[in-house]
């Protein structure tokens, strides 16, 4: 078991380095990223991204950076009652199944451009 963070990116998706762009960001703070699953919105090119993050100090510093990235639109921290989430990592080594579950948050912190949008609480 891991302590591990769920970040959900909403972003333009315009060439191949968009998801690049996105674990390279908190790579360069030494970030592990765990996961990744991702899935088309729109017509657009709008994608929504979520992101399975091992904690960090320097978490939050990555994720202001995320915010200001061009294409990315608005990036949520996701919450639960016992923060940080554990993900059980038994199933490593499996390739033939790989399912991923977000239950639904206690609370959503919401980043655009470097500014804290507001701070959901869910009921």
């Amino acid at each position: 078991m891991s302590q591990v963070q769920i970040v959900r990116v909403l972003g333009y998706y315009t060439d191949a380095g968009f998801i690049e762009r996105i674990v390279a960001n908190f790579r360069k703070l030494l970030i592990d990223v765990d996961a990744i699953c991702g899935r088309r919105v729109n017509d657009e090119g709008l994608y929504e991204v979520y992101l399975v993050v091992r904690n960090n100090p320097n978490f939050y510093t990555a994720v202001l950076n995320l915010s200001k990235t061009p294409t990315i639109e608005k990036v949520e921290v996701l919450e639960y009652h016992d923060t940080p989430a554990l993900v059980d990592e038994r199933c490593q080594g499996s390739e033939k199944v790989f399912i991923f579950c977000v239950p639904k948050p206690l609370k959503t912190w919401g980043f655009s451009w470097g500014v804290v949008h507001g701070q959901d609480i869910q009921r």
